[in-house]
């Protein structure tokens, strides 16, 4: 019974630092597969798995150990390659010969067959399936069990075959078979998982890259549909030169507006300090009236605007104009048959609210709730990045955003900001 219990404690000590390896080296931030380091990391490890399996044997023939000890032997050498895996067969070598008694001999004898082997296939193991590795594994592990214990069995003295110790040997020879398989199957599940990890880390990496690039294209088209909304309108010989004038510095400061939105998802691979200061909320929605103005005239839209002055928040203006343009366009495209888009900006307390409201399509609570996903818009070829970014704007401004929409019946967006005092 002891020697059952010895055995696997074996076993136990070969599939522990597995674990080990998983979470401190595969798993870990910036985990590698490097060849050169993975091999010796596992190298290391099976030679700490051989001295923990030789430190608890069991003794029930003179002079010879019965450990697991063969099975992260070869472990080393199928993982860890020619070089790394000879700090495995050196420390077993050095260790059986420190415990000493007639069982090194055979040792010494009979382990350089297994070692030869398991270097004649190191090169293919590496490339076969984890099936394969794991038939061919255990194979070996059995086969070089079974020939030590053959050997032994055949120098003891008495007929092998009669030997009261042959059901504890044969077993001894097949949970070689066991723990080799086991080894290898998680082994190869945690590489195999780590490899996934890296694809899926991979893949959203592109993924990010494209939701920025498209979300970039998105932010800059609100501030040129609005630069051509002017153009249009400056094709008319009946505009008066002041309003020509108007409208040009209008034009220019909405492509300075698509510099700076540039700017700031350029923060994102370049991170930068924020431009914060404080912002009256009545001069920024009056701002944006104004520059959407041309955008809602060509769709047949009245924008209605009231904010009272003084009413201060603080955060970076650039940005606080970029929600108000995303939020103040989606109104306005909503209100496909024209109507009325009203903005304002009152205070509540400690916090200033400004509201857009539309009267266009509205949306159903569904639709309201998946607001500020990627991708997810109401719009026909929309990318839902607009407001996924306003959303974003507005939490790092302390702020938040609530929406009441019905179908049919239009929408209300309520943006809260904590007010600034003086």
């Amino acid at each position: 019974m002891n020697e059952v219990k010895d055995l696997l404690l074996n076993l136990l000590i070969i599939i522990v630092p597995l674990f080990l390896y998983q979470t401190f080296w595969i798993d870990k931030p910036g985990g590698t597969l490097i060849a050169s380091r993975n091999r010796i990391a596992i190298s290391i490890l099976a030679a700490i798995s051989a001295l923990g399996c030789m430190a608890f044997p069991v003794f029930f023939l003179p002079g010879y150990v019965y450990d697991l000890r063969l099975v992260p032997l070869l472990m080393g050498i199928f993982y860890g390659g020619v070089r790394a895996s000879l700090i495995v067969i050196v420390v077993v070598y050095l260790y059986r010969w420190y415990l000493g008694g007639v069982g090194f001999s055979v040792v010494a004898l009979l382990y350089p067959l297994a070692i030869g082997i398991a270097y004649l296939f190191e090169a293919k193991f590496s490339r076969w399936d984890r099936r394969r590795k794991m038939y061919a594994g255990s194979a070996l592990a059995l086969f070089s069990s079974l020939l030590i214990n053959i050997v032994v069995l055949y120098l003891i003295d008495g007929p092998p075959l009669s030997n009261p110790h042959l059901p504890f040997i044969v077993s001894f020879v097949i949970l070689h078979g066991i723990a080799m398989w086991i080894a290898i199957y998680l082994i190869e599940n945690m590489r195999d998982k780590a490899a996934l990890r890296f694809e899926i880390q991979q893949s959203e990496k592109l993924r990010i890259i494209g939701q920025l690039a498209a979300s970039i294209a998105h932010e800059v088209r609100n501030p040129l549909t609005v630069v051509r909304g002017f153009l249009q309108l400056l094709q008319s010989d009946q505009i008066p030169e002041e309003k020509r004038r108007m409208f040009l510095k209008l034009g220019i400061e909405e492509l300075d507006r698509s510099e700076t939105i540039i700017s700031n998802y350029l923060a994102f691979a370049r991170p930068q300090s924020q431009r914060i200061e404080a912002i009256d909320a009545a001069e920024r929605v009056e701002h944006a009236a104004g520059i959407i103005s041309s955008y809602a005239t060509l769709r047949n839209v009245e924008i209605a605007h009231q904010a009272r002055p003084g009413l201060l928040i603080e955060g970076d203006p650039e940005q606080l104009s970029q929600v108000l343009m995303n939020l103040l366009k989606n109104g306005i495209e909503a209100m496909q048959s024209g109507g009325v888009l009203t903005i304002s900006a009152i205070d509540e307390g400690n916090l200033v609210l400004i509201e857009i409201t539309d009267t266009g399509i509205g949306m159903s609570p569904e639709e309201t709730a998946r607001l500020g996903n990627p991708f997810f818009s109401t719009k026909e070829g929309g990318t839902g990045l607009g407001i996924m970014v306003t959303y974003q704007l507005i939490q790092s401004m302390n702020g938040s955003i609530d929406v009441h929409s019905e179908k049919g019946k239009g929408t209300r967006f309520t943006i809260k900001l904590p007010r600034k005092y003086d």
